[in-house]
């Protein structure tokens, strides 16, 4: 080899092992971000991390409302992406941290909490028909879950045990969320996920089973989540861009 080539040599092998070293180690957690260019179709939207971070009082929770106590919470754009699709579903099995699945797929519920013997002693002459029907529809009282989910021209299991326990509990339904836990036990169902590399996430149920909205407007889109938060966080402080006629001040044309 010709020497005045040795230093070049040298040096390319250097800086390529140098790169090979820093490819291998795990990167450390990325530092906050101090401007964040959002891309939108009524123009770039240029936010201003590090500002908002600075703020007196604010927490990262303020924003990132699934990430608790967590110095490093994920992107706003890792859940709220421009289209809930198919190809998002797919995906997000490993985009998102596992630790973050609960925000959306809830835990199970059981009803672990329901008396029944107590609820039988509690009326005269174990008068049944108080929670079921009478003998032209039920005979015999017979578990729920034998019609209510099984036929569609009746209510679900959930609608038509809320619809006659709300009758008794009034109180408790008043309470809203608060009240589920008279009934309901949570406990999560964990299962690794086809796919994800991150290990075991809790095992997603239809979203239909609880909710009556379409799934892809259970998660709002992008846009909506930030017009969502920063507008209603600016109104609250009534400082900042907010208002229809305020999009100049976030859009850039």
């Amino acid at each position: 080899m010709n020497r005045r080539f040795l230093p070049i040599t040298l040096l390319t092998g250097t800086l390529f092992a140098l790169a090979l070293v820093g490819y291998l180690i795990p990167a450390r957690s990325a530092a906050q971000p101090v401007r964040i260019l959002l891309e939108n179709k009524g123009g770039k939207v240029i936010f201003d991390h590090k500002v908002h971070t600075e703020m007196q009082g604010r927490a990262c929770v303020d924003c990132h409302h699934t990430s608790g106590q967590d110095p490093a919470p994920p992107a706003c754009s890792v859940c709220h992406v421009p289209k809930f699709d198919q190809s998002f579903v797919v995906g997000h099995l490993n985009t998102i941290d596992p630790k973050h699945c609960s925000a959306c797929h809830h835990a199970e519920a059981t009803i672990d909490n329901f008396d029944h013997d107590g609820h039988a002693e509690d009326y005269a002459a174990n008068n049944c028909q108080a929670c079921h029907h009478d003998a032209s529809i039920e005979p015999t009282p017979q578990t729920c879950a034998n019609c209510h989910g099984q036929r569609l021209d009746i209510p679900t299991r959930k609608d038509a045990a809320h619809a006659r326990c709300a009758n008794c509990h009034d109180d408790l339904f008043d309470a809203g969320v608060s009240g589920c836990s008279a009934c309901h036990v949570r406990k999560p169902v964990v299962s690794p996920q086809p796919g994800n590399e991150k290990g075991a996430a809790i095992s997603p149920r239809p979203c239909s089973d609880c909710h009556a909205e379409q799934t892809d407007q259970l998660i709002p889109t992008t846009a909506t989540a930030f017009h969502a938060q920063c507008m209603g966080c600016h109104e609250e402080k009534t400082s900042g861009p907010y208002g229809d006629d305020a999009c100049f001040r976030c859009h850039m044309r």
